[in-house]
């Protein structure tokens, strides 16, 4: 029994403090007071082999499924080696509170990429979504053909549809975690959506007429 309980001590010791990163604008940012959790936000806790995902319940839809598709993207950086576990905020196991050593709830809410108006009225939106080193980033750009880039990937969301398009320069890399990103929305939102991929110089007239 003392032999295990050593063994238990020791793989705690070892275990790499959890790195805490805030779902903010379409972006992950890394947290400096990881114990503290916005009940109208989301987060993702890296702890190594595993990764959770904190949905506030306040959190609306964008955060959501933002949150879940960079959970993706780092289990493939991992090759599918991480264990990804979805937490409901306010429902926290031991297990996860454990991993801080000053878990709380706050009345925090971020603003997502998506306002009220655009859930009430169904408002167009595009998104870019281009990498910066090791990490891949969305923002919200002007809904117009000037946007695009030849060097990064967009999602035009055009509520029934979501067209991916996708620049001659962008990487592999930008390409599969724009469709992964809307696969992940298209899995928040109410209804069926298609998704569409376009690639640069191939644009369909239903595309270019909702830049305009």
């Amino acid at each position: 029994m003392q032999a295990e309980l050593k063994a238990d001590c020791a793989a705690l010791a070892f275990m790499p403090e959890p790195v805490v990163f805030h779902i903010q604008k379409g972006r992950l940012v890394k947290m400096h007071d990881p114990g503290a959790f916005g009940r109208g936000d989301c987060y993702l806790v890296d702890a190594g082999p595993k990764i959770y995902l904190w949905i506030g319940p306040k959190s609306t839809a964008d955060e959501k499924f933002l949150t879940a598709a960079s959970a993706v993207m780092k289990d493939t950086a991992r090759k599918g080696h991480a264990d990804i576990d979805r937490i409901e905020g306010g429902n926290e196991p031991e297990s996860f509170k454990s991993l801080f050593d000053d878990f709380r709830l706050t009345d925090e809410d971020t603003a997502g990429i998506l306002r009220k108006v655009q859930m009430e009225t169904h408002e167009h939106k595009l998104w870019r979504v281009h990498r910066e080193g090791d990490e891949t980033y969305f923002a919200e750009v002007s809904r117009e053909k000037p946007s695009l880039r030849s060097d990064d990937v967009f999602i035009l969301d055009a509520w029934d549809t979501f067209f991916v398009w996708r620049g001659k320069e962008a990487s592999s890399r930008e390409k599969f975690d724009a469709t992964i990103l809307a696969r992940r929305y298209d899995a928040e939102r109410v209804g069926v959506q298609e998704i569409e991929l376009i690639e640069e110089g191939s644009e369909p007239d239903e595309f270019l007429k909702l830049l305009d």
